[in-house]
């Protein structure tokens, strides 16, 4: 495991390296994640493959998009793109958790020869909203950045406040929170403070309608698997009934765990994701 660090989009995108194979491995985190969420999956990492778990802009230990940015779903793939370019990959299979596992779709269905294989772990298809709502969606969002605006960053006393307030938010037990949050804190003279960009925190202020997202599916070619957590997030399982029918190539696994399978039951969910790598490469 080497951190490595790859200058993509005028932004410095850093991560971790596992292995040095010849079949590349593009992990992709989910929303206020960062690419430690990989690391107790990949102690198993075959060492045919080479593993780039990367953090997405304003994540983890990655630059912040400008001042007069904000975090738009469609510059993730652009991100990914930049990433692969830069490292000057040709074909590489994708793993995408959650909002990450959203990106590494749209991506394949955009430039499907650079993509060997889609895992999904607890996400598939795309966040939408209906046509008829746009205009709401997009006054909400530009209101809400005049909020964050004058927002200061919040400072915390300790690393087990952070690790406390995340608690409330997930089923992950105290040594996965910790393993997952301490990439996502820097310590100041005062304190405590995120790594994460605030904004990412504001509204999306556009996002594609259901027709949209279904029209994207059914330019992935690449096979695709989806990965469930037993108590996993009900709205992973809504798309998977919406949208399943349009994959060319999907196959469907349960195991247990929560939204963060990969983490709690991470030997399990790098069987089934080596399997079908090794399976879609044999293709």
């Amino acid at each position: 495991m080497q951190p490595f660090s790859v200058k993509a989009n005028d932004l410095d995108i850093h991560g971790i390296k596992f292995g040095d194979g010849e079949d590349v491995v593009i992990a992709l985190h989910g929303w206020l994640d960062n690419c430690a969420s990989f690391v107790p999956m990949l102690s198993r990492a075959a060492p045919s493959q080479t593993w780039y778990c990367i953090d997405f802009p304003g994540h983890g230990l990655s630059s912040w998009r400008s001042p007069q940015a904000h975090y738009y779903f469609i510059d993730y793939v652009d991100d990914v793109y930049a990433l692969i370019t830069a490292l000057k990959l040709k074909k590489v299979h994708l793993v995408g958790h959650s909002m990450g596992a959203m990106v590494a779709g749209l991506f394949a269905s955009c430039f499907s020869e650079y993509v060997k294989s889609v895992s999904f772990i607890e996400g598939i298809g795309c966040v939408t909203t209906d046509s008829d709502e746009v205009c709401s969606q997009l006054r909400n969002a530009i209101l809400n950045r005049a909020r964050f605006s004058t927002k200061k960053s919040r400072v915390y006393t300790s690393k087990q406040q952070i690790y406390q307030a995340r608690a409330k938010t997930t089923d992950l037990n105290d040594e996965l929170i910790a393993l997952l949050m301490d990439r996502n804190i820097k310590q100041m003279h005062s304190g405590f403070e995120l790594t994460t960009d605030p904004k990412l925190k504001n509204h999306s202020g556009f996002r594609f309608d259901e027709a949209q997202c279904i029209g994207a599916i059914k330019e992935l070619i690449a096979p695709c698997q989806l990965i469930l957590g037993d108590k996993g997030y009900p709205f992973v399982k809504q798309n998977l009934d919406k949208y399943s029918k349009y994959y060319n190539n999907l196959s469907v696994i349960d195991v247990p765990g929560g939204h963060h399978c990969h983490m709690q039951s991470s030997g399990l969910c790098f069987e089934h994701i080596h399997a079908f790598m090794v399976q879609s490469s044999a293709c």
